[in-house]
């Protein structure tokens, strides 16, 4: 049986470079290095956290949750890989630096299909 009652995956969609593994990283490991190489086709990591009700709900017991979080590869070559991972998500994350406009008006053509 499993030790978790939800599983949720998430996509770490944004540009090469912006900071995706490094976030993720602080998030699930509460860890931090400025050495990262790029992510080749991607990788995930995984957070388990207990959600509890503010009205005391689920029997006073909180809701074991399972995060899958994905980290896809920034680089327009890993782009039709990153997208086949697309279906099974049920959440995006979408990051960019904050020093680079580009970035920032990249992350559209990351979610939105090509015209």
């Amino acid at each position: 049986m499993a030790d978790y009652d939800y599983l949720i995956k998430f996509l770490a969609l944004g540009d090469s470079g912006v900071g995706k593994t490094s976030f993720l990283h602080r998030y699930t490991d509460n860890s931090f290095t400025g050495q990262f190489i790029s992510t080749v086709g991607i990788d995930f990591k995984e957070k388990k956290v207990v959600y509890k009700s503010a009205r005391g709900g689920f029997g006073g017991r909180g809701q074991r949750v399972l995060l899958q979080l994905w980290d896809t590869a920034g680089q327009e070559r890993f782009r039709s890989l990153t997208t086949a991972f697309f279906r099974d998500a049920m959440g995006f994350i979408l990051i960019f630096d904050i020093t680079n406009e580009q970035s920032f008006l990249n992350v559209r053509y990351t979610v939105l299909p090509e015209n």
